[in-house]
C-alpha cells in the first residue's frame, strides 16, 4: 500500500510528510527530488513559498533501451476522456532512428512516434 498524503505532502499526522514512491504518485527519482524541494521550500523558505507544490501533470519519462521509449503528457485514452474524441488529433509515423544508420537494412529496428494534440491550434 501507499501512504496517503495531500498535494502538499501532509499525512494525517501533524509534521509527518510523505513524498516519492511511498505515495503512489509518479515513481521516478527526479519527481521525488522535485517534491522534496517543494516541501523544503514550504517548510524553510518563508511565506513566499507557502503555496509551493509539485504539479504531477506532463512529467516526462524515458527508458534508455534500444529502441528508447519516452512519454510525456496524456495517453490517447486520457486525452479523449479529458477533451473528447472530436477535440484531439493523433499523429503517428514510423522511421529508422539515427542509431541504426550504419547497420545493414535487415538489422535496423523500427522507430515509432505518436503525438497527441488538442485544440483548434494544436
Amino acid at each position: 500500500g501507499y501512504i496517503v498524503a495531500d498535494e502538499y505532502q501532509n499525512t494525517s499526522v501533524d509534521n509527518i510528510y510523505a513524498l516519492g514512491d511511498v505515495t503512489g504518485e509518479v515513481e521516478l527519482t527526479p519527481v521525488a527530488l522535485a517534491a522534496g524541494r517543494r516541501l523544503g521550500e514550504r517548510l524553510f523558505g518563508g511565506p513566499e513559498f507557502a503555496a509551493n507544490k509539485l504539479n504531477y501533470e506532463n512529467i516526462p519519462s524515458v527508458v534508455f533501451s534500444h529502441p528508447e521509449v519516452g512519454s510525456i503528457g496524456l495517453t490517447e485514452p486520457q486525452a479523449i476522456e479529458k477533451y473528447g474524441k472530436d477535440d484531439i488529433k493523433v499523429y503517428k509515423t514510423k522511421f529508422t532512428a539515427m542509431y541504426y544508420a550504419m547497420m545493414e537494412p535487415e538489422d535496423k529496428g523500427p522507430t515509432a512516434y505518436k503525438l497527441i494534440v488538442q485544440g483548434p491550434n494544436e
